[in-house]
């Protein structure tokens, strides 16, 4: 029997850590030191063009859940799963019927990724195409169906305090407590033994939702012909090239229900339009996941061969020998990708306190091993102190931590925030491929040009004194440089930290995002089997036996498409896989950046991405 995630993960952990410890032992320099490289003062932030409130008062967003009609689809699914949930972005006085605006967008998320992906760009998007262009838009940014197995009722409850010790008192009460809030008390977080159904959410559910999504909002189709744009963000542009070229019925000489028409154009950031089912390999090339990694088998050259090796796979998912979700117990898991709102909360509450929330929290091997990667120098501090615990941060920095590219250890969710500022910071050595090794389907980048990685080096002057160093906090992305200073260093001008170049979206707006409303930005049970599809069905005649309708392919090839490349993206290589004729390269720009580009700071920051696509739209509108 062939190796499912658990299985290698755990096995790969298991024969590294020995290895790792005694070099951390012998390491010669693994004696504390709270030296390092202090940040220069954080620059004046620059002049906006509009302000968030303003957008808040013209931009509405809801979420909107409406039933799925496909029985071949709900095989299996639990009763509370048998809703679609998109949030709905339009302007506050605009058309009531979808029909009625100008354009639509329709919006799939990547990998571990939720509808708040598309929060920023949304709402700034539709704002800026009323107010220049005299355009009414509306976005729709989908969660995939597994989103309806999180429970956010501790995360809905912190949203809504005033402070942040309230905030936390609510998230650890409920998660970790047994607070029952509004009569619920939480069940624990899911694990793959507990996900029966999740091995039915592949390709087909996923493309027959958003045929579900655009047809409930425009029930006519010419008129999503003339004016529905589909598109994604990373495995999104997979989500698209399938729909594309999908037949919902399954019956080829019925073309209304044929994806091509059903849109007017398609768009992709950071990722390939080029069709999933040309070759197997694009589903992990454009993603940034090694799926070969995830389910330890080989493609076949046969397709009998092939079909069999599928069934055979779909076989250890139902039964559990591979893992129903993208997860490895003991170093990521939902905890893991729970943790991000929770730390959302907080910042949006009060971005420059000292976080507690850490210290307070309960530790499960997982989240132990994953705090530990994420906040190493080197090899002997993921085994030795000081640990994150010793190290004072704001809650906005935390943040940063994890997802700002200069720190962070997992390049699929890295974005261009600013940097830490208040203490001193080191490059980090060894990490990337420790994260490597114990996570490998996580990838580790592809884009050209790689950040170094820094972490803070000082948690008090001594190891007797862990816990009293300087607080670290967080100087944006306009505050680390300007076009008139472009680089930022530390205080005597020997390290560069970043540059202009290379700092493109606002912290602010990018914690919004992460909790912002009743979903989120993090998607706690991703789905192996939509991998599964893409990659080992997909690309055969085979794939229609089991619901996957990619008929219409030549009428595919015919739709308008735009791809946005982010130049320090993960998965696709910049300009080098891409099927249109004019790829926009994101100069600078991460693997989140498209969508958290800043929007209303035209004079130093242009944005590339929202110009471009309401362009895209305008000339493909019919």
């Amino acid at each position: 029997m062939k190796k499912g995630l658990n299985e290698y993960g755990l096995t790969r952990i298991a024969a590294l850590i020995p290895t790792l410890f005694l070099g951390a032992l012998s390491n010669p320099a693994s004696g504390y030191s709270p030296e390092g490289f202090v940040p220069e003062a954080p620059l004046e932030r620059v002049a906006r063009d509009w302000s968030r409130q303003e957008v808040e008062q013209a931009v509405i967003s809801e979420l909107v859940k409406i039933p799925s009609t496909t029985p071949a689809v709900n095989v299996g699914v639990s009763d509370n799963c048998l809703t679609i949930q998109f949030v709905r972005h339009r302007l506050r006085n605009g058309p009531a019927e979808a029909a009625d605006a100008d354009a639509a967008l329709l919006m799939m998320p990547g990998v571990i990724e939720g509808a708040n992906g598309f929060h920023y760009i949304a709402r700034n998007m539709i704002y800026k195409a009323a107010e220049q262009r005299g355009l009414s838009l509306e976005v729709w940014a989908v969660d995939r169906r597994a989103n309806c197995l999180e429970d956010l009722t501790g995360m809905n409850a912190a949203e809504a305090q005033g402070s942040t010790q309230d905030a936390e008192d609510a998230m650890i009460g409920y998660y970790y407590e047994g607070l029952e809030i509004d009569g619920r008390t939480f069940e624990g977080f899911r694990t793959s033994r507990d996900l029966d159904e999740v091995a039915n959410y592949g390709l087909a559910m996923a493309t027959d939702d958003m045929f579900s999504v655009i047809e409930y909002m425009i029930p006519d189709q010419p008129t999503r012909k003339q004016k529905v744009f589909i598109g994604g963000h990373s495995l999104g542009g997979m989500h698209t090239s399938s729909f594309l070229a999908w037949d919902r019925d399954g019956d080829p000489a019925t073309l209304d229900d044929a994806g091509y028409n059903n849109t007017a154009g398609a768009f992709g950031f950071d990722t390939s339009l080029r069709p999933v089912y040309d070759d197997p390999a694009i589903a992990e090339e454009a993603s940034g996941f090694d799926l070969n990694a995830l389910l330890g088998i080989e493609q076949e050259e046969d397709e009998a061969d092939q079909q069999e090796s599928y069934e055979s796979t779909l076989a250890m998912l139902h039964n559990n020998y591979i893992p129903r979700t993208l997860a490895v117990e003991g170093a990521f898991n939902a905890e893991i990708l729970a943790l991000p709102e929770a730390m959302a909360v907080l910042a949006g509450i009060d971005p420059e306190a000292e976080s507690t929330a850490l210290q307070r929290m309960p530790r499960s091997l997982t989240l132990r091993t994953l705090l530990a990667l994420v906040h190493s120098r080197d090899i002997n501090d993921f085994f030795f102190r000081p640990s994150i615990d010793d190290f004072r941060y704001t809650n906005e920095a935390l943040v940063g931590l994890i997802f700002d590219d200069n720190s962070t250890v997992l390049p699929f969710i890295s974005t261009s925030l600013g940097f830490f500022n208040g203490g001193g910071m080191e490059e980090r050595k060894g990490i990337a491929d420790l994260v490597g090794s114990i996570l490998p389907v996580l990838g580790t980048g592809g884009g050209d040009v790689v950040p170094v990685p820094y972490i803070a080096t000082d948690a008090g002057r001594n190891r007797w004194n862990y816990g009293k160093g300087p607080l670290y906090g967080w100087s944006n992305f306009d505050e680390v440089a300007s076009n008139a200073d472009i680089l930022y260093q530390d205080t005597t001008g020997e390290v560069t930290f970043t540059s202009r170049r290379s700092e493109t979206s606002d912290m602010d707006d990018f914690v919004e995002a992460l909790y912002a409303g009743e979903t989120n930005l993090t998607e706690w049970y991703f789905p192996s089997r939509l991998l599964l599809d893409m990659s080992m069905a997909a690309p055969y005649d085979f794939a229609t036996e089991y619901g996957i309708n990619l008929i219409h392919r030549a009428g595919a090839e015919d739709i308008a498409k735009i791809e946005f490349v982010a130049e320090e993206g993960i998965g696709v290589e910049p300009l080098g896989g891409q099927i249109t004729d004019d790829p926009v390269l994101l100069e600078g720009m991460n693997h989140l950046d498209p969508m958290f580009a800043v929007a209303n700071a035209s004079a130093t920051h242009p944005n590339p991405v929202i110009d471009r696509l309401l362009d895209f739209v305008e000339e493909n509108l019919r």
